[in-house]
């Protein structure tokens, strides 16, 4: 048979097996240690890291990392158009987007202003309670739709030219 010929394994090596064990165990260790060390400066580096970045897209999304509330008030809610859905003549079906159910006539239906998507008024509702944007496109809903549209230059009062113009329009 081949015999190693390292001096850490061979049998007419001048050290002893405990001081072969002694070495391997040592060298064992120091890579373990090496390996930890490596993991703690990670760790620390990519922590400062994150820090710096600032906070993670879906807390912007939710208002958690600016300090604000997740949803909207009951007030702000209840300002949205609320009105009862007549089906139209083309019978096109219209779904709610949050409960996947279908808006029959004489129910009591939400469009959202900005979006003009349309939704079950109690779904909706429940929906904009734990979020601030549409169910189906993610448009700002509220107070953050009212001051971007200040920062335009436009202003958020409608006209009732408009507002008639908005319940004319084909649901979406």
């Amino acid at each position: 048979m081949n015999a190693p010929n390292s001096w850490l394994f061979a049998d007419n090596s001048r050290y002893s097996t405990r001081a072969r064990l002694v070495f391997m165990g040592l060298s064992f260790a120091i890579g373990i240690l090496t390996f930890l060390l490596y993991l703690a400066i990670w760790y620390t580096c990519s922590r400062r890291s994150r820090r710096q970045r600032g906070p993670v897209a879906d807390d912007l999304e939710s208002g958690a990392a600016a300090g604000t509330e997740r949803g909207m008030s009951d007030a702000a809610i209840a300002a949205l158009p609320t009105f009862l859905y007549e089906q139209p003549d083309d019978d096109a079906a219209v779904d709610c987007a949050v409960c996947l159910g279908q808006l029959e006539a004489g129910e009591k239906a939400r469009r959202l202003p900005k979006c003009a998507h349309l939704f079950h008024a109690e779904c909706v509702d429940a929906w904009l309670r734990a979020h601030c944007t549409c169910p189906m496109c993610r448009a700002p809903v509220g107070p953050a739709a009212a001051a971007s549209s200040k920062k335009e230059g436009t202003t958020a009062t409608a006209t009732p030219a408009t507002t008639a113009t908005a319940e004319a329009l084909p649901p979406v």
